[in-house]
């Protein structure tokens, strides 16, 4: 029993001992919310050190954002952490996208290695005052290529080369959207979709005056229709209701033919 108990102890204080350790992994920096820390020079602050030196993706990854930050006027940023402790990597990088981004016109991208879990920090408040920016990108466009640079990266794949294969696909989504927002409609889309306008409004004129028609001609039926009306009379030389006058005279006028005789 005593032996137990020992043996209790020793796990509970290494337990102890290695939650400190990493509590104190967690950079100073990062627990004041970024607020005293520039932004990274080359786009990217590893601090868990994931990337190889020798594999040359940190200069990859680092190239295509700076290029896009340059082209376009358009930030990422990427942090890489171990692990981070009371708080998440989408706390961490809404907070970082805040402090180092504030027009918007930008994402902060915290990646969690011992989780591999994955923060976007984007511009998500109405700000009407840089609304006419073309370096910012809307919601939903950024939902919709974040979503689409997510679907088409391996989730299987080791850290260092998911995060390259996940920051070249957020890279080419944004440039195609760059290079489709620099380029003017075709004057032939214009007028075809003039004609499909004028198509459209002329169909819905040509219903409103066929159900005006159809209600038109209802509301002549319903005006024409006869009714006898009832009649209470007995019944006369084998007719019913005949208790007033059953025949009426036949004849030529008099004055057109004198010799005539009136028929009964």
């Amino acid at each position: 029993m005593i032996r137990l108990r020992n043996c209790l102890s020793i796990w509970l204080c290494w337990g102890f001992s290695i939650f400190l350790v990493q509590a104190q992994a967690l950079p100073e920096w990062l627990a004041k919310s970024g607020n005293d820390k520039p932004p990274p020079a080359f786009g990217i602050l590893d601090e868990s050190n994931l990337f190889n030196k020798d594999s040359g993706a940190f200069k990859r990854i680092s190239d295509q954002l700076r290029k896009l930050e340059i082209d376009r006027n358009y930030k990422i940023y990427l942090v890489v952490e171990s692990v981070l402790i009371g708080s998440t990597p989408s706390e961490v990088a809404a907070d970082l996208r805040r402090s180092w981004i504030p027009e918007g016109n930008g994402l902060v991208i915290v990646f969690e290695t011992d989780s591999r879990r994955l923060g976007i920090g984007q511009d998500l408040e109405n700000q009407p005052e840089i609304t006419n920016q073309s370096s910012r990108i809307p919601v939903n466009e950024t939902s919709g290529m974040l979503l689409r640079a997510a679907e088409t990266t391996d989730i299987q794949l080791a850290p260092e080369p998911y995060l390259e294969a996940f920051i070249n696909s957020l890279y080419t989504e944004h440039e195609d959207y760059f290079k489709r927002m620099a380029t003017p409609t075709p004057p032939e889309r214009s007028i075809k979709t003039g004609l499909l306008i004028l198509g459209i409004l002329a169909l819905l004129g040509l219903g409103a005056i066929a159900i005006g028609g159809l209600l038109r001609h209802s509301s002549m039926a319903a005006g024409l229709k006869f009714r006898f009306p009832v009649v209470d009379r007995p019944e006369r030389l084998g007719a019913p209701c005949g208790g007033s006058a059953t025949a009426r005279k036949f004849g030529m006028p008099k004055t057109e033919n004198p010799g005539s005789h009136d028929l009964r």
